[in-house]
């Protein structure tokens, strides 16, 4: 990879100088769907400090996290489950019948189809598992992530996705028929089970059993499920799993956090979090609580407001038309690029409409990103897709406050690697032909747009990738060829003189991150174990030791969708492009992140107006597919009302 800017080798180098055999048993299980029903809520009680659900209506509700008192802080184990078990974001849409669904064996009981993952199988609670606490519930899901990245391997992961992508024989059918909603630790002296409580779709008829795993746990299973169970999380630990979470869920849930106050008033609750997701179409809340955090938020010390700084625009328009003058020609519509959109296309009728990622050449890649490829003409969406006259919304906006504004669109992963997705594409075509367009319409609209395609091409390098194997953002490698031309760009406004720099005042350190990929959910369930966690370098900003965050007072803000989140606020922190631009210029960068896209951003932006009176520039930074039929609409900004 080539980059001519010298900052790029100093991060780089990371120089701050720089600026068992038991015979299976199996009791037959309840035939009506009512007893489903009635088992399915067992234990969400409000009892005490045990895990419980309060719903607030039919889009929203109030879970409040296992606890043994008030004020204890809870485990990673206790959020997990909260989050997890009947969520009404993750479960939306799987209660509807597939298309190809037959019911052959409908009728069928579990004596008839057992599991062979289990060697007991129940229709009703097994007597030694009524005494175990909810405290001990487990989600599995982000319990078997964990025992891959502290290396107990996949094992017990691999034998839950059988369990749940069992078809009853009905291969065809892509939708799971049951998913495991529980997960039980029974020690039984000098050894241990796992049990699991299972729970079929609503369109088969069956009814929850319970089963007990022919895998035995392993001692180094055992020793990270303690862990698991026992650490506490603080308030700022918790804060940051529940932005990890609204990070890997959003591709498929479209989820987003709301900007909350922790331990404020929320539907006559006090949760530290507020979850809005938007898988169907319908958006639904979820607010997680622990009565411990009301009293930290009580005792935070109270924030003087923001000075105002004298700032002034740099008017100059010489820079954005060399940028415009450099993109004439730079990615025609033609036969090579047609032909790609037409292979493509066939690609993406061939995968199951309900699949949302596809391997090619062991790379992941999202169904979205690709159907943005294929986009004609961005200008030509509906009035609540169409992202360009709210581009120029925002840019009279911030010029009526003298707040510089720049744009960096982000290119889609597939745009990097047309030779992969379809074989005999030559990696150096452009084939992102719309969304360069409109780089050219807003660049003629007067709007400052930083062009980062030829440092996210997949041409300009051949020593390391630009984007994550299973993900959709980009690598370390990729991050810092944006962070590199971004820094140039900043530093060469007129008021970067007098906007108070100080070089050196962070320090800058290389770190090691596990990360799942978000496109592996994206999969059919038997597929996933093919793509675990991903280790990656992170170049990682300190500040007196520290890990760095932006003050809201920054003369910068970097705001947009999760491309300013990832390594910044979850996964490796103050890794991301916000501390990379705030290392190479010297200048404080606050950083604002809608997980739920790029577009939310904007009215998160004006809740927070005491925060612009301090910026002189402000940076818009969101994937490109967001610009063509973004989920998160559009919509202008007077009109946007308060769920």
């Amino acid at each position: 990879m080539n980059f001519p800017y010298p900052f790029f080798v100093c991060i780089a180098l990371g120089l701050a100088a720089c600026a068992s055999s038991e015979k299976k048993s199996v009791e037959l299980q309840k035939d009506s769907v009512s007893a489903a029903l009635e088992l399915s809520h067992s234990g969400i009680q409000k009892t005490g400090g045990l895990f419980s659900v309060d719903s607030l209506g039919v889009n929203s509700e109030v879970r409040h996290v296992a606890l043994f008192d008030s004020a204890s802080l809870p485990t990673l184990a206790a959020l997990d489950f909260a989050a997890y078990y009947e969520n009404p974001v993750r479960e939306a849409g799987h209660d509807e019948m597939p298309e190809n669904y037959k019911g052959l064996l409908a009728e069928a009981g579990l004596a008839k189809y057992p599991f062979p993952m289990l060697d007991s199988i129940s229709g009703e609670e097994p007597a030694k598992l009524k005494g175990i606490s909810q405290m001990d519930w487990i989600a599995w899901e982000p319990f078997v992530k964990r025992l891959h990245a502290e290396g107990a391997g996949d094992t017990l992961a691999k034998e839950l996705r059988l369990l749940e992508d069992v078809k009853w024989g009905e291969t065809d059918v892509r939708s799971d028929f049951q998913k495991v909603e529980k997960l039980l630790y029974v020690n039984n002296g000098n050894s241990g089970e796992w049990w699991v409580n299972v729970m079929p779709r609503k369109w088969t008829g069956r009814a929850p059993f319970w089963g007990r795993l022919t895998l035995r746990p392993s001692e180094k299973e055992s020793a990270v499920l303690r862990n698991y169970t026992s650490k506490k999380l603080s308030l700022e630990e918790s804060l940051d799993w529940v932005r990890s979470l609204a990070a890997y869920w959003y591709p498929s849930l479209n989820t987003d956090l709301e900007l909350f106050e922790p331990g404020t008033e929320w539907n006559k609750n006090y949760p530290f979090a507020v979850m809005r997701g938007n898988p169907m179409g319908n958006p639904m809340w979820v607010a997680f609580d622990v009565p411990a955090f009301k009293k930290k938020t009580a005792e935070k010390e109270t924030v003087s407001p923001n000075a105002s700084v004298s700032r002034s625009l740099d008017t100059s328009s010489a820079w954005r038309l060399s940028v415009l003058e450099s993109l004439k020609g730079v990615c025609p519509e033609t036969e090579e690029t047609d032909a790609f959109k037409a292979s493509l296309a066939k690609i993406l009728d061939s995968i199951p409409k309900e699949q949302n990622a596809w391997d090619a050449g062991g790379v992941l890649f999202f169904r979205r990103d690709a159907n943005s490829l294929l986009a004609k003409d961005f200008l030509a969406q509906d009035s609540l897709h169409n992202p360009f006259p709210r581009m120029l919304e925002l840019k009279a906006f911030f010029d009526s406050l003298g707040i510089q504004f720049l744009v960096v669109p982000v290119p889609v992963k597939e745009s990097a690697y047309p030779g992969v997705i379809v074989k005999g594409t030559p990696d150096s075509l452009c084939v992102d032909v719309a969304g360069r367009e409109f780089i050219r319409k807003m660049l003629e609209a007067g709007i400052d747009v930083l062009d980062v395609y030829p440092v996210l091409s997949n041409s300009a390098t051949s020593f390391e990738p630009l984007y994550q194997r299973y993900d959709t953002h980009w690598s370390s490698a990729g991050l810092l060829g944006v962070a590199t031309l971004l820094a140039e760009k900043m530093m060469s406004y007129s008021w970067y003189k007098d906007a108070g720099a100080r070089p050196g005042f962070l320090e800058i350190r290389d770190t090691v991150i596990t990360r799942d990929g978000d496109l592996v959910e994206q999969l059919p369930l038997a597929e996933r174990e093919k793509y675990p966690a991903d280790t990656l370098e992170v170049k990682k900003v300190y500040s007196n030791g520290k890990s760095y965050v932006g003050k809201s007072n920054s003369p910068i803000l970097l705001m947009g969708d999760s491309f300013t989140g990832v390594f910044e606020s979850v996964d490796g922190h103050s890794g991301g492009p916000g501390s990379l631009l705030a290392f190479a210029t010297g200048l404080d960068v606050q950083v604002m992140t809608s997980w739920g896209g790029g577009p939310g951003v904007r009215h998160r932006m004006l809740k927070d107006k005491k925060a612009l009176s301090t910026k002189r520039l402000v940076i818009y930074m969101m994937t490109m597919r967001d610009f063509y039929q973004a989920p998160m609409e559009w919509d202008p900004l007077r009109n946007k009302t308060e769920p």
